[in-house]
């Protein structure tokens, strides 16, 4: 998985940004200094904090920058989208629900320093990323059009890296062993460049381009490259009548655990004991990042049935990158199919450009959810169906029996969350056609005003197969494994923290 720079190449690295950001007008009206954060920076702090290898960088870069320009108003974000937050606790997210209940809405950011739980470092982290400002109706702000060309909030991103020193893919053939199929074929240079427009439970629109070091700039379109090796794009629509959201292009999807569905910002263990396990069901989201392989593309919409209740359905189609071979056995069941999906999103010699969106990919579904009036209990449902241009057949190994073979996958999951007073409750459980099943059923509970503890239990069958499943598991895959999680947080003294984790896999 691709990774930015900044997070650990070779010792001499050449990496120059451009970044232009504009406040949004509506930050103005809070009384309160906002100023763009150094996202590089606290994104690596959040990155060492959390420790753990399954996190893409860049998906936490993403997700900062997304909330900065689209801030989370805390007068009206549900438990979940607080959740979603990565700088806040548990015990911080339950605070400021009880805090907003028994006083009403915030006036100023300045008072979360009343709200417990909420020391000065939280503030001062998290008050880029958020607004306590009255959103007006968008139809109080004219026409759509208009308002995408009267918004203020903007954002232009270019990014330029390069290794200093020459690696052996860029040598000479016969200097490589004679092997010309291991040579990059584009130059060492590695560009990005986003730009976004939004505005927060409105609208969201941009673009993304990127060309990783040793991919080459070509005009191909009989193979899906335009230039660049990757673009993406993006428009989504919020809070239009009942319409929550409609997404067009390039989406992301979050529901219940990640068990199903889980193409966002999913955190796993590490160094943060608490708060790490669960996840945020924040449904349809706008895509923006630079990873090639955790996103949908097509269209989504949420509707809402009624003031509890809300539908979302969902399709999507691209072509993925994956190994494609020819059947030389006559008697063979599929004349063409795939040994393995391919994601690196790296596209750099003869062979990986020829593996390049080799498989075409079709994945369609919806979702059905609840939510309680007080916000504590939330329900949900949900069928994720995947199709494949060519069927997926591993070899005739041990190691392989359980393996998803053929063309089609459908999958079944429900999932709920409830909260009562310092106790959090969550968990998923699913289903795929080959009938395997898969659970992740967790505990997070404040024991006393410095002490904090999480239990998790986790299983998940052989035979169980989510493309697009990020629950938390040892391996990158929710598959083939069983085990349990304890963790125990204590703090003695202000700036300290003592934490304990019982890990414990057994794998089928």
């Amino acid at each position: 998985m691709k990774r930015a720079a900044s997070c650990g190449f070779a010792a001499a690295t050449l990496v120059l940004g451009l970044a232009g950001l504009l406040v949004p007008s509506g930050a103005r009206a809070q009384e309160f200094p906002r100023r763009a954060p150094a996202l590089d920076r606290l994104a690596q702090e959040l990155f060492a904090e959390i420790q753990s290898d399954q996190i893409p960088y860049e998906d936490l870069y993403g997700t900062l920058l997304n909330l900065y320009q689209s801030p989370l108003n805390l007068n009206t974000a549900s438990p979940e989208e607080l959740r979603a937050l990565p700088l806040l606790t548990e015990k911080q997210v339950a605070a400021l629900l009880k805090y907003r209940q028994a006083n009403g809405p915030l006036l100023s950011l300045y008072e979360l320093q009343a709200v417990p739980e909420w020391e000065v470092r939280t503030i001062e982290r998290v008050a880029p990323f958020v607004t306590v400002a009255n959103p007006s109706p968008n139809s109080a702000r004219g026409p759509l059009w208009q308002r995408i060309k009267n918004e203020e909030n903007n954002a232009v991103l270019l990014r330029y890296e390069r290794v200093l020193q020459q690696r052996k893919g860029y040598s000479a053939v016969d200097t490589f062993q004679g092997r010309p199929t291991l040579r990059y074929l584009g130059s060492p240079d590695a560009l990005a460049l986003r730009y976004r427009v939004s505005h927060a439970h409105d609208f969201s629109l941009g673009f993304t381009a990127e060309k990783d070091a040793g991919e080459p700039l070509a005009w191909r379109p009989g193979q899906n490259q335009f230039g660049p090796d990757f673009l993406s794009a993006h428009f989504v629509l919020h809070e239009q009548g009942r319409l929550k959201t409609l997404a067009l292009d390039d989406y992301q999807l979050q529901f219940g655990q990640g068990l199903l569905l889980s193409s966002g910002l999913a955190q796993g263990k590490g160094a943060e004991t608490i708060t790490n396990l669960r996840r945020a069901s924040l449904g349809v989201r706008p895509y923006a990042a630079l990873l090639e392989n955790t996103f949908f593309r097509g269209a989504a919409a949420t509707y809402r049935l009624t003031p509890r209740w809300e539908a979302t359905a969902f399709a999507s189609r691209k072509n993925i990158d994956a190994n494609a071979q020819l059947a030389t056995d006559s008697l063979a069941q599929f004349d063409e199919f795939s040994s393995s999906l391919l994601l690196t999103g790296l596209h750099r010699t003869a062979t990986e450009i020829a593996n390049r969106q080799r498989l075409s990919e079709t994945v369609g579904g919806g979702h059905l959810g609840y939510l309680s009036a007080d916000g504590n209990l939330a329900l949900g449902f949900t069928a994720v169906g995947t199709h494949y241009g060519m069927a997926f057949q591993k070899r005739s190994e041990p190691y392989n029996r359980y393996e998803f073979n053929g063309q089609n996958n459908l999958a079944f999951g429900a999932h709920y969350s409830y909260g009562w007073r310092n106790l959090l409750l969550f968990g998923e459980s699913g289903r795929s056609s080959g009938g395997g099943l898969g659970t992740v059923n967790g505990l997070l509970a404040s024991l006393g005003p410095s002490v904090d503890a999480s239990v998790l239990v986790r299983h998940y069958d052989a035979d169980f197969h989510a493309f697009y499943g990020n629950a938390l598991s040892e391996n990158t895959r929710n598959i083939n494994e069983s085990g349990f999680y304890v963790g125990l947080k204590v703090r003695p003294l202000a700036r300290w923290e003592v934490s304990q984790v019982t890990w414990n896999n057994l794998y089928t």
